[in-house]
C-alpha cells in the first residue's frame, strides 16, 4: 500500500505515528526537505533513524514508508526517487525535485520500453522510479494520466495528484496506518463537557 505524509513547517508526526505507518508498511522509509537551491532526501531508513532526524528539519517535509508492491525489498527502492533522466537509487542525495508514490502502477514496463534508451542504466527497477524519469522527460501533467496517488515535491512548491486526505494536521494518501495506533487518532473529534450537569453535551458541539 505504502504511505505518504505530507507536513507542513509546524507539524511534525509523533512517534506513535511513526512506529503506526512503519508497522503498516515495513520495507524502509525516506524523507525529503528543501536546503537552499535544492531538495534533499534520506531513504533506507527506520523509525529510530527517521525521529531525530525530522526534528532538526525546517519548513515543509515529505515522508514515505513503503510496502514493496512493485520491485524486491532494498533500501534503494524505497522513496523519494530524484526527478532526473536515471532517477538514482542512491540514499542520500539531493536535487531540483522529487518523487514520492503510493500505489501500483502496472504500465510501467511498457513506458520505459517506449522511453528513449539509455536513461534508466541498470536492472533495480520500480514503477515509481520508472515515473521519476518519466516525470523529467515529460513533465508532471504526465502524473495526471498515471494512477495512484503522487507527491512532487520541489524546493519551490509540492503538487499532489489524486486523492489525499487530512490527518493530524499533515495531509496523507491513506489512513491504513490509523489500525496500529494504540490512541485515538489526531484528528478524531473530542466530545466537549457540559459544566452545568457534568454529563456529555451532545446537543451543543462547538465547530
Amino acid at each position: 500500500m505504502c504511505v505518504i505524509l505530507v507536513c507542513p513547517a509546524d507539524v511534525r508526526p509523533d512517534r506513535a505515528t511513526l512506529d503506526a505507518c512503519h508497522k503498516a508498511n515495513p520495507h524502509g522509509a525516506g524523507v525529503a526537505w528543501c536546503d537552499g537551491d535544492r531538495v534533499r532526501w534520506s531513504k533506507g531508513i527506520e523509525p529510530d533513524e527517521l525521529e531525530p532526524l525530522i526534528a532538526g528539519l525546517s519548513g515543509e517535509i515529505v515522508i514515505h514508508f513503503r510496502w514493496a508492491s512493485v520491485g524486491e525489498v532494498t533500501p534503494k527502492l524505497c522513496h523519494p526517487f530524484p526527478v532526473t533522466a536515471t532517477a538514482t537509487t542512491r540514499l542520500t542525495g539531493h536535487a531540483l525535485a522529487v518523487l514520492f508514490h503510493n500505489g501500483t502502477w502496472s504500465d510501467w514496463r511498457e513506458t520505459l520500453r517506449r522511453m528513449p534508451g539509455g536513461r534508466l542504466p541498470d536492472s533495480l527497477l520500480s514503477d515509481t522510479r520508472v515515473a521519476a524519469s518519466f516525470v523529467d522527460l515529460c513533465g508532471t501533467d504526465a502524473l495526471e494520466r498515471l494512477p495512484g496517488r503522487w507527491a512532487f515535491f520541489e524546493r519551490d512548491f509540492t503538487e499532489l495528484f489524486g486523492d489525499w486526505q487530512r490527518w493530524g494536521g499533515m495531509k496523507v494518501s491513506n489512513l491504513g496506518f490509523e489500525r496500529h495506533l494504540h490512541t485515538a487518532p489526531l484528528h478524531q473529534a473530542t466530545l466537549k463537557l457540559s459544566s452545568a450537569c457534568g454529563y456529555p453535551d451532545t446537543s451543543r458541539r462547538r465547530k
